[in-house]
């Protein structure tokens, strides 16, 4: 069982990413656009939000985070606008054109957390979400001490 957990998780992913990338699609959007819009309208909005956070929080690497913020500004949906304490920050701000979505993003969302969360018991729940939020750092970390090994 255990040589095909990455199997499960990888085949689970692509079918919660399929169900966020159609309903991305009825706003001409993708799936990572759309989680990032969550990501930031579920911000305070006195928090500066920069490329870092969306690159930690999406354990994403920065060309990647980059191509992503460029077209969504390119759709009007964020801009990136300079701090005064730092010329080499640039903050990022969610557009109206983007905010109109959130209602429908979060309604989305908890539908698909619920669908997901629906097949399993209470207990089952627990353990999973607790598994879940451990294991990027846990592995993470393995990975690190691997290296720092060789």
């Amino acid at each position: 069982m255990s040589s095909n957990i990455a199997h499960l998780i990888k085949v689970t992913s692509n079918e919660i990413s399929r169900r966020i990338n159609d309903f991305a699609s009825d706003y001409d959007l993708t799936g990572t656009q759309v989680q990032i819009i969550d990501f930031l309208t579920s911000r305070p909005v006195s928090e500066d939000v920069f490329q870092k956070d969306i690159e930690a929080e999406f354990n994403i690497r920065r060309s990647t985070a980059t191509n992503i913020l460029k077209i969504m500004e390119k759709k009007e949906l964020i801009k990136r606008e300079s701090v005064q304490y730092d010329s080499r920050l640039k903050k990022i701000i969610i557009l109206d054109k983007a905010q109109k979505l959130q209602t429908n993003i979060d309604d989305f969302m908890k539908q698909n957390d619920q669908r997901i969360l629906s097949s399993l018991g209470t207990f089952e729940r627990r353990a999973f979400l607790h598994a879940l939020q451990k294991l990027p750092e846990k592995l993470q970390t393995i990975e690190q001490s691997e290296v720092k090994k060789q």
